[in-house]
């Protein structure tokens, strides 16, 4: 005889979390590499895809020490442009009246890097039950295509909840981590967690929040305080 698995109890979450002031120590932290395939659970599974990053203590020593959970920040995408979201930077923008004839390829624009916020997680999954530490990044974005192989640069902000296994399903998992989505866009709109000017944050498209607020459309520069700058910075 199979027994039903009851529901966890709701559990009261915060709306907004870390302080007002911005980012407390450890954070910001910084992690790197290029984008891998992960579990395919993300856009399969759950409609929330997300971007793989090996963990490698070796390139991010604080990995090893850092508790398993959700957290949020920003993510940095060099989008090639041959990518459907590639946006060129201003100064790549044909002047108004200039030739439309084909650029020979050596003329052509190169990567640039494209910023938008994001939830992570860092841990095990119990949902899932995964073995292996891995390191799964949603970025708040409706992506037209994919783009695996692509640099991405994460700048990790704050500490939104710990990891959970105790879902009913995973419509529950799913509303959790949508919850997730909205808190992040809303933590991220006080001025001392917002880039400061020199850094454009591409917002909207994303299916994710609860339709209601923090969801943002297109794009602005950095008007807060935050130094974000290693995210664009090139090399």
């Amino acid at each position: 005889m199979t027994t039903a698995l009851t529901p966890a109890p709701p559990r009261p979450r915060p709306e907004i979390v870390c302080p007002d002031s911005g980012p407390e120590p450890p954070f910001p932290l910084r992690m790197e590499g290029k984008v891998i395939s992960g579990f395919g659970r993300g856009s399969k599974e759950l409609g929330i895809p997300t971007a793989n990053l090996p963990v490698d203590a070796t390139a991010t020593p604080w990995i090893e020490d850092i508790k398993s959970g959700v957290y949020f920040g920003y993510a940095s995408l060099a989008l090639p442009p041959t990518h459907p979201d590639y946006a060129a930077p201003p100064s790549s923008h044909p002047m108004t009246g200039a030739s439309s004839a084909p650029q020979p390829q050596s003329q052509l624009p190169s990567a640039s890097w494209h910023v938008y916020p994001m939830v992570m997680s860092i841990g095990y999954n119990p949902f899932y039950g995964n073995r292996a530490r891995s390191a799964e990044v949603h970025v708040l974005h409706e992506f037209a295509a994919d783009f695996y192989g692509a640099d991405l640069r994460l700048l990790i902000l704050g500490f939104v909840r710990e990891e959970r296994g105790d879902y009913a399903g995973l419509e529950d998992l799913v509303a959790d981590i949508r919850f997730d989505c909205a808190v992040a866009r809303r933590s991220l709109a006080r001025p001392p967690w917002t880039p400061r000017p020199g850094v454009t944050v591409l917002r909207g498209g994303a299916a994710d929040g609860d339709g209601k607020e923090g969801k943002g459309e297109g794009e602005g520069q950095g008007t807060g305080t935050l130094d974000a700058g290693w995210l664009v910075r090139e090399g």
